[in-house]
């Protein structure tokens, strides 16, 4: 972990260097009096705009009944993420690997509601409205984060069709000049349907998490509701986790091992009972933040590693663009090496968000919400 820590702390530099702000795709322009979601205002929003969080919650079933909800929507949404992942596996790799990874983030978040429901069930007392707050915003975290990367992806899809579309029509040009076989021009014509409908699903994947997400805070998905950007990751709070001190807060906040602490024991059968079932309660509260930290430490790693490949690619582009000026470059082969960049963008910024939310898993697992 301290080999982590020096890894961390030696890629911040470079983080802070390299790493402009992450631009939002979710909406084109920023309407006079628009209404705009940022993740910083999420609580808030919940607060004010979403009806269950609203009003006070009188006993445990509507209290039960509103984490199902969000439980169902983190449900639902895995399914379809993994349905789409398989429907693409064959044709388009890099759009499935983007739905897996949405997909075992949804399950993630799914499973820490469902862990809060199991914990609700076994509680006597009603938890405060800010305890539900907690675990509302975190839902909107997730629900916010995977939208803006359906944003991002879809951006680079729509460059890449752009591109095939190009050369495919430079390919049914050479082909009536007979310097093209028509075997390469259906090849072609096959490679810019696959694109096609994967740009497809992603716009639809965007479409169905903006509404979702709108809906959960109360808002009406309207043109003048503009949803924000995940911010960047903040590395200097990555770096700076104590985990020993974290995990005996984790720890002291989960519900479960608080539960088991302050049962009552009658007997010195039920004193040994009770201390078993307390070191069981603890050891798996301990597993659970070692999990968040090391899914914390691996997304570090894939983030390092798409960073460090968008600046490459970021050079190269750089080049691309001078040589465009230059009048050095065919229309299809700018929009092809402008297709190559968004991709390698879209990546470093998934690794960016993917980044984020592993935190924010951590931070949560820390606070208890787990």
């Amino acid at each position: 972990m301290n080999k982590q820590r020096v890894l961390i702390s030696a890629f911040l530099c470079a983080f802070l260097a390299l790493n402009p702000p992450i631009t939002s795709f979710g909406e084109e322009s920023d309407p006079s009096g628009a209404v705009r979601v940022e993740y910083d205002d999420l609580r808030t929003l919940l607060k004010e705009g979403n009806l269950t969080l609203k009003k006070t919650i009188a006993d445990q079933e509507d209290t039960i009944n509103a984490y199902q909800e969000m439980w169902d929507t983190m449900k639902w949404e895995q399914d379809n993420m993994e349905d789409k992942a398989e429907d693409l596996s064959n044709e388009n790799g890099e759009t499935s690997a983007v739905y897996s990874s949405n997909a075992s983030m949804l399950k993630a978040s799914a499973s820490r509601i469902y862990n809060q429901i199991k914990n609700l069930t076994d509680e006597k007392s009603a938890r405060t409205i800010e305890k539900s707050a907690d675990s509302y915003t975190y839902t909107a975290q997730t629900l916010m984060n995977s939208y803006n990367q359906m944003a991002q992806n879809r951006y680079a899809a729509e460059k890449n069709v752009q591109a095939l579309e190009a050369s495919y029509q430079a390919l049914v040009r050479k082909s009536t000049a007979g310097s093209a076989t028509q075997a390469q021009v259906l090849s072609e014509k096959s490679s810019l349907d696959i694109a096609r409908n994967s740009l497809e699903s992603l716009r639809e994947q965007e479409r169905e998490l903006r509404f979702r997400l709108l809906t959960m805070l109360g808002l009406e998905d309207r043109e003048d509701v503009v949803i924000g950007a995940i911010p960047a990751p903040d590395m200097e709070a990555i770096a700076a986790i104590d985990f020993e001190s974290d995990k005996q807060k984790a720890v002291g906040n989960d519900s479960n091992v608080q539960n088991e602490r302050h049962t009552r024991a009658y007997s010195t059968a039920d004193i040994n009972r009770r201390f078993k079932q307390v070191g069981e309660a603890e050891g798996t509260a301990e597993a659970s933040i070692q999990y968040a930290y090391q899914e914390l430490e691996s997304r570090v790693i894939q983030y390092q590693a798409a960073l460090e490949s968008y600046e490459s690619a970021l050079l190269i582009y750089q080049s691309l663009q001078r040589k465009q000026a230059a009048g050095l470059l065919s229309n299809t082969e700018y929009l092809e090496g402008e297709a190559a960049y968004a991709q390698k963008q879209a990546a470093k910024e998934t690794a960016s968000m993917n980044l984020v939310q592993a935190y924010e898993s951590y931070c949560w697992e820390v606070k208890g919400v787990n």
